[in-house]
């Protein structure tokens, strides 16, 4: 249901549980909410992009969305997310912008406590107040410095990030791609870095490290990931991806089938 503009209102501060199909992904058009929302990936990884940035939000973390944001959502096959919708009004600074989180045990059990005792809340307005506030704290502590991929706003720019961000392999140098947008290569290269804040080639290196990330936690095998993300072999992937992740691959999926960032082990 949606209201005049085309939003989606939730409910207050209750969750839904939406399992996608086990065989492909599911995909949710772009669209907004009427109250704040908490998206979290419990078995899976889920893809947000709005008009400024893309993010991943592997198993065991959650996406904050902040009221009437526009956004749309990829999850992976047989993932399960939970969605948690905040009233709109006064949020910490940490949660002004769509942000990543780390979702704690207490955040899950006081969000748990909200939802199993919805009735009995809503005629004790005080306790609720107050475990919302306390919510909201925690939220707030688990923000990550992270403020997705950014998204050129020139639409043939668009062209090329969409492309790469659905084949994150695509090897194309920074001249093929100028050609195909029939610009100079000083162009192509001046206009990415004013609407991105980054050079296509650290634009494109975190755009692979943010899909191998995904596909790692959603348990493909490190060669495979590699190749996805076009390195030539896992050894260079791994070194690349240590430096941005501060453990190998291995490790990275590891912990995230584990619900914990695993030690390093390689």
């Amino acid at each position: 249901m949606t209201d005049a503009a085309g939003r989606i209102p939730g409910p207050r501060l209750q969750s839904v549980e939406i399992v996608t199909p086990a065989l492909r992904e599911d995909c949710w058009a772009t669209h907004d909410h009427l109250d704040h929302e908490l998206l979290s990936s419990i078995t899976g990884v889920v893809t947000v992009t709005t008009a400024h940035a893309v993010f991943v939000v592997p198993r065991g973390a959650a996406i904050w969305i902040p009221a009437l944001t526009a956004h749309d959502v990829r999850a992976s096959p047989g993932n399960a997310m939970r969605c948690t919708w905040f009233l709109r009004g006064a949020v910490p600074d940490a949660l002004a912008l769509p942000t990543v989180l780390t979702c704690s045990p207490l955040l899950d059990d006081v969000l748990t406590h909200l939802d199993d005792e919805h009735a009995d809340l809503e005629r004790a307005p005080e306790r609720r107040a107050r475990a919302e506030a306390f919510a909201l704290d925690l939220l707030s502590l688990g923000a990550r410095p992270d403020a997705g991929l950014p998204q050129p706003r020139s639409p043939w720019l668009r062209v090329v990030t969409t492309a790469l961000a659905a084949s994150p392999g695509d090897d194309r140098t920074v001249e093929e791609w100028a050609r195909s947008c029939a610009v100079s290569t000083r162009t192509f290269t001046r206009r990415f870095r004013d609407e991105t804040g980054e050079s296509f080639s650290q634009w494109r290196s975190r755009l692979r490290m943010q899909a191998a990330m995904a596909a790692l936690a959603a348990g493909a095998p490190v060669a495979a990931v590699a190749r996805r993300v076009g390195y030539d072999s896992a050894a260079a992937f791994s070194t690349a991806f240590r430096e941005v992740a501060g453990v190998s691959p291995r490790a990275f999926a590891v912990g995230r089938r584990d619900d914990r960032f695993a030690k390093e082990v390689d």
